[in-house]
C-alpha cells in the first residue's frame, strides 16, 4: 500500500511538472520572407512578450506553404496570414468582400485546429505595376489594356506568385488571355527590391507587387486596374493554434489589441522604412507600438540618420530621380533618404541644406555677362542620365526661338531657366524675349494653349511623365533648336551639347527634333583648398557641407551602373578622374656598369679574405 501511495505521488508530481513546463513553453511565431511579414510578426512578438508570455521567433520561417504546414504540425503557434490566401490554400474561389472572406476562413480553418483572430485593419492586394512613362505612352490603364500592345509584355514576379495555383501568375494569364513575350523573370520571395529594379531598369514591362509597397509612391509607378476582378481581398490577421490559445487563455486578449489599428498608409510607411530607408524592422515595429500607446520606450528607438537629396521642381521621380535614389540608398544603406524639391538644387546643397543634389551640367556654371564662369565649390560624383531641351508651342505658332516674345521657363533659377538664359544669350536673343516664371507645370502649358505664351522651354528627360500626358492631349508641338551648331555656341557653352529628341517619343512626333542636351549628375560639395588631405577632418571645419568620402563616391558611381563618364567640362571628384598607371621600372642593365659592379664586389671579397688571413698571425704573437 505504501509503495502504491509513493507511486501515485510521483506520478502526480510528474504531471504537475510537465503541466508547468507546458504552460511555460514559448509561443513560437513565424513569418513569410518579406518585410511586411517581418513587421507584423515582430509587432505581435513584442506585444506578447510584454504581457509576460514567453516568445520564440522564427522570422522568417519560409513561404506560405511552409508556415501553414508548420502551424498544422505544431512547429509554429502563430503567424500573420491573409484571408484571401487562406481561401486559396483550401482551394476556395476568391472573394472580394473582406467580411465574407474573413467569415469563410474562420469557418473552414476551425476544424483544422486553427483560429483566426481580429484583422489588423488593412488589405494588401496583389497589384500589377508599370513605369508611368510607359503606361502613358501605351495608354495602359487596366490589365486588359495589355492585350492591345503591339508586342507582348515582359513580366517579373516572385517565386511564390509563380507557384500559386488560383491567384498566381499562370491563373492571371489564363483569366485575362495574356500571352507574355517570354518566360517571366523570377526572384525569390524576399527579393522584392530586385523586382522593382528590373522594372525601373527597363528589363521588364510589368511586375507583380503589393498595394502596401512603399516603392509605388517612391518611384511614381502606375497601378493597373484589375478590371476583371481577378485578385481576391487579402486582409491579414493572426492565425493561431487552438491548443496555444488553451495554453495561454490571455493570448487572444493580447492580440485583440491590434484589431483594426494598422491602416494601409501606416503599413506602407513601415514597409518603406525597412525596404527603402534601411531601418531595422524590430525598431520600426517598436515605434509603431509606442506611437499607439501599446508599449513604452524602454527599448532604444534610434532613428536612421537622414540624408537629404535636393532635386528639381519638375524632376520626374520615375526617371533620373528614381535612379539617383536607388544609387544613394545602396551607397548609404544605413541612412534614411529624404527628397527636397527646389528650383535650384545646387544652391540648396551648397548652402548646407542638403547633402547631395541632382543637377544638370548647367548648374556648375554661372552666367557672367556673356560667358559662363565655373562654380568651384561643387563637384560631380556620378552620371545619372541626361536632359534634353524641349521647346513647346502650339500648331501654327513660332517655328523657332527667334520668333518668340514671351517664353515660359518654369520656376526662377530652375534648370530650364538657367539653360534658356545661356542658350538665348549665346544666340543673341535675350533682349527680345521675356521670361515668364511659374512653379506649376500644367499651368504654364495651359498659358501656352491660351496664347498667353509663345513657347515653353523645358529641360527634362525624354518621356517625362507630365510632358507626355500633355502631349497626349494634342494641340502641342516641339520646336527645333537648329542654330546651336552654328558659330561659337559650342565653344562658349561646351556643356550644352547637340542632341535630338528621338522620333515617336511623344504622340504625333514622327520626326526627330534637333535640340540641346545636358548631362545629369549627382553633385556634392568639393573639398576646400586649405584642407589637409583629400577628405579629412579639416574639410568639415572649412565647408558648409562635408564632402562625400572617396569610398562613398566610388559606391555611388558603382551603384549608378552607367558606362558613361562624367562630362570633361564638369569638375568631377578626384577619385573618379583617370589616373596614369605607374609601372614599376625594371633594373636597367648595361655591360660597362655591370662589369664595374662585378669588379667592386670581387675586391671587397678579396679584402675580407686578407683580413681573415692576418688575424691568425696576430693571435700567435700573443
Amino acid at each position: 500500500m505504501k509503495k502504491i501511495t509513493i507511486l501515485l505521488v510521483m506520478m502526480t508530481l510528474t504531471f504537475l511538472v510537465s503541466s508547468c513546463e507546458e504552460s511555460k513553453k514559448p509561443v513560437r511565431i513565424g513569418s513569410k520572407d518579406f518585410s511586411e511579414q517581418y513587421l507584423l510578426a515582430e509587432i505581435m512578438a513584442q506585444l506578447i512578450e510584454q504581457s509576460g508570455i514567453p516568445v520564440k521567433r522564427s522570422i522568417p520561417y519560409g513561404d506560405t506553404f511552409l508556415n501553414q504546414e508548420a502551424l498544422k504540425r505544431g512547429d509554429l503557434d502563430l503567424y500573420a496570414e491573409y484571408d484571401g490566401t487562406g481561401l486559396v490554400l483550401l482551394g476556395q474561389p476568391p472573394m472580394h468582400d473582406g467580411d465574407r472572406a474573413y467569415a469563410r476562413v474562420k469557418e473552414l480553418f476551425a476544424p483544422l485546429g486553427l483560429e483566426w483572430q481580429g484583422r489588423f485593419g488593412f488589405s494588401n492586394e496583389y497589384v500589377l505595376l508599370m513605369r508611368s512613362k510607359q503606361a502613358l505612352a501605351t495608354n495602359t490603364k487596366t490589365i486588359s489594356d495589355l492585350l492591345n500592345w503591339s508586342s507582348p509584355p515582359r513580366f517579373a514576379v516572385d517565386s511564390q506568385f509563380l507557384e500559386r495555383p488560383l491567384d498566381g501568375y499562370a491563373a492571371l494569364l489564363r483569366r485575362y488571355g495574356l500571352v507574355p513575350q517570354e518566360k517571366p523573370l523570377v526572384f525569390k520571395e524576399g527579393e522584392k527590391q530586385k523586382i522593382y529594379e528590373a522594372l525601373l531598369d527597363d528589363k521588364v514591362d510589368v511586375v507583380e507587387g503589393f498595394s502596401t509597397d512603399g516603392q509605388i509612391a517612391d518611384f511614381g509607378l502606375t497601378v493597373l486596374e484589375d478590371d476583371l476582378g481577378f485578385f481576391p481581398v487579402y486582409e491579414p490577421a493572426p492565425l493561431v493554434r487552438q491548443s496555444t490559445l488553451e495554453r495561454y487563455p490571455e493570448l487572444a486578449t493580447v492580440l485583440n489589441q491590434l484589431k483594426g489599428i494598422i491602416t494601409v498608409d501606416a503599413m506602407r510607411e513601415m514597409n518603406k522604412a525597412v525596404e527603402l530607408e534601411g531601418r531595422d524592422y524590430k525598431l520600426v515595429a517598436r515605434r509603431f507600438l509606442v506611437d499607439h500607446q501599446l508599449a513604452t520606450t524602454s527599448q532604444e528607438l534610434t532613428k536612421a540618420e537622414e540624408l537629404v537629396l535636393a532635386i528639381g521642381q519638375w524632376d520626374d521621380v520615375e526617371l533620373s530621380v528614381g535612379k539617383a535614389m536607388r544609387a544613394v540608398r545602396k551607397a548609404f544603406p544605413t541612412r534614411r533618404i529624404t527628397l527636397v524639391r527646389s528650383p535650384g538644387p545646387m544652391s540648396q546643397m551648397l548652402e548646407g541644406k542638403t547633402r547631395l543634389a541632382l543637377v544638370g551640367a548647367e548648374a556648375f556654371f554661372e552666367l557672367k555677362g556673356v560667358f559662363p564662369e565655373p562654380i568651384t565649390t561643387a563637384e560631380a560624383l556620378g552620371v545619372v542620365g541626361y536632359r534634353l531641351a524641349h521647346v513647346l508651342t502650339v500648331p501654327g505658332g513660332a517655328e523657332d526661338l527667334s520668333q518668340m516674345k514671351r517664353l515660359g521657363v518654369g520656376p526662377k533659377h530652375s534648370a530650364a531657366h538657367r539653360t534658356a538664359q545661356m542658350a538665348l544669350t549665346s544666340l543673341g536673343l535675350m533682349e527680345q524675349i521675356e521670361f515668364v516664371f511659374d512653379t506649376d507645370f500644367d499651368a504654364q502649358v495651359a498659358a501656352l494653349r491660351e496664347d498667353k505664351l509663345d513657347g515653353v522651354f523645358l529641360m527634362v528627360e525624354p518621356g517625362h511623365a507630365a510632358l507626355t500626358a500633355q502631349m497626349n492631349q494634342g494641340g502641342l508641338q516641339l520646336v527645333p533648336i537648329k542654330e546651336w551648331g552654328e558659330g561659337n555656341n559650342l565653344f562658349r557653352f561646351p556643356f550644352l551639347r547637340l542632341a535630338r529628341i528621338p522620333a515617336n517619343t511623344y504622340k504625333d512626333q514622327t520626326e526627330p527634333v534637333e535640340t540641346l542636351s545636358a548631362q545629369t549628375v549627382l553633385a556634392g560639395p568639393s573639398p576646400q583648398p586649405d584642407a589637409i588631405g583629400s577628405r579629412g577632418p579639416a574639410i568639415i571645419m572649412g565647408a558648409r557641407t562635408q564632402p562625400i568620402s572617396d569610398s562613398a563616391i566610388l559606391n555611388l558611381d558603382k551603384s549608378l551602373d552607367r558606362n558613361e563618364k562624367i562630362d570633361p567640362t564638369l569638375p568631377s571628384a578626384s577619385v573618379l578622374r583617370p589616373k596614369k598607371e605607374s609601372k614599376a621600372k625594371g633594373i636597367e642593365l648595361k655591360p660597362a656598369i655591370s662589369f664595374t659592379n662585378l669588379v667592386v664586389i670581387l675586391l671587397i671579397i678579396y679584402m675580407i679574405y686578407l683580413f681573415q688571413q692576418e688575424n691568425p698571425k696576430k693571435k700567435k704573437a700573443h
